[in-house]
């Protein structure tokens, strides 16, 4: 677990990524905390994001294995 403060710390030179199922992955450029403005790195989609959206798109479209069933239709 972690708080607001560290994740704030962190962001400063990391990425931040949301994830559901439409959206695959998505980058944040921009948190926001008491109003206040805090960019992720420097603003922009992160490669260790890019490279895990790839991957899970890959997995959807099926270029890759799904080792996990994920997209198995229920």
């Amino acid at each position: 677990m972690f708080d607001v403060a560290e994740m704030l710390e962190w962001v400063k030179t990391g990425e931040a990524a949301l994830s559901g199922t439409a959206a695959v992955l998505a980058g944040v450029g921009t948190l926001v905390h008491r109003g206040q403005e805090h960019k992720v790195g420097n603003g922009e989609v992160g490669p260790v994001t890019q490279r895990l959206r790839a991957a899970l798109v890959a997995i959807q479209n099926g270029e890759a294995p799904d080792n996990y069933g994920w997209t198995r239709k229920v």
